[in-house]
């Protein structure tokens, strides 16, 4: 049982889902599995009710140093979730991919410098963006995609006011991070940020794009850094605010 009450979509979720996952060793993790899922959400569209079987499946290929606080390797997650629309919506195709990679070098005397690189890319391919289940589709802003913007304040526009916003089915985000170590316990970084959100299935030219970009304080710990980020938007404000902050434990990703 699920509630959501996001900015631009509100839902209440009943799901039953059984499957199976394989640790094929400590770094690869496949899963399968099968669930029936009904919604009742609202959006600036309309209020919709559905009920949907899907089969979720996916793997992860975890091959970083540290979880919390990555120097070296790389992170990979893919998630899918082809689903039938019993009542209410159309069929379609969920995707959800996630890279990271990570690399270090030394600057002169200073401590090993970390390049990190994320990309992120979200799908939702069959229906029409109007016949499309509201908590399927994706928005960008925020910690999690683009910092320096509100919280999923680039979607969709569906209506006249800026505010008529709904998720789209395609969406691509990067992020790049320069990570500085001291001698001591604090570290410093240099972000830049990039999301776009379209209409269409796979990012192409009918969408539109944010970036942000900001600096960060790193405090060491014995469970990982204390991450505290100061954000500004850079292109395409959609939101309220002219800086975000952003307070947590382990590197943003």
């Amino acid at each position: 049982l699920e509630h959501i009450d996001d900015p631009n979509v509100e839902s209440d979720t009943a799901a039953v889902e059984m499957g199976a996952e394989w640790r094929r060793s400590d770094e690869q993790t496949y899963r399968l599995g099968a669930g029936l899922r009904h919604s009742d959400t609202k959006d600036a569209l309309d209020d919709t009710k559905y009920t949907t079987f899907y089969i979720p499946a996916g793997l992860t290929f975890d091959y970083r140093n540290n979880e919390l606080d990555a120097r070296r390797g790389y992170y990979l997650n893919y998630d899918t979730a082809p689903f039938v629309a019993l009542s209410g919506i159309d069929n379609g195709f969920y995707n959800k991919f996630d890279l990271r990679g990570y690399r270090s070098f030394n600057v002169g005397d200073a401590r090993a410098t970390t390049l990190a690189l994320r990309l992120q890319l979200g799908s939702l391919a069959g229906p029409s963006l109007e016949d499309s289940p509201s908590d399927f589709l994706f928005y960008s802003g925020g910690g999690g995609t683009v910092r320096g913007h509100d919280y999923q304040s680039l979607g969709v526009q569906v209506g006249s006011d800026d505010d008529d916003i709904v998720g789209g089915r395609s969406f691509l985000g990067i992020s790049t991070e320069v990570r500085f170590r001291t001698k001591g316990a604090l570290g410093y970084v240099g972000f830049f940020d990039a999301g776009y959100i379209g209409r269409e299935s796979y990012p192409g030219k009918s969408g539109e794009w944010h970036t942000g970009a900001g600096l960060g304080v790193r405090y060491a710990t014995p469970i990982g850094p204390i991450r505290f980020d100061f954000a500004v938007p850079t292109s395409n404000n959609n939101g309220d605010n002219n800086f975000q902050l952003y307070f947590g434990i382990g590197q943003a990703f």
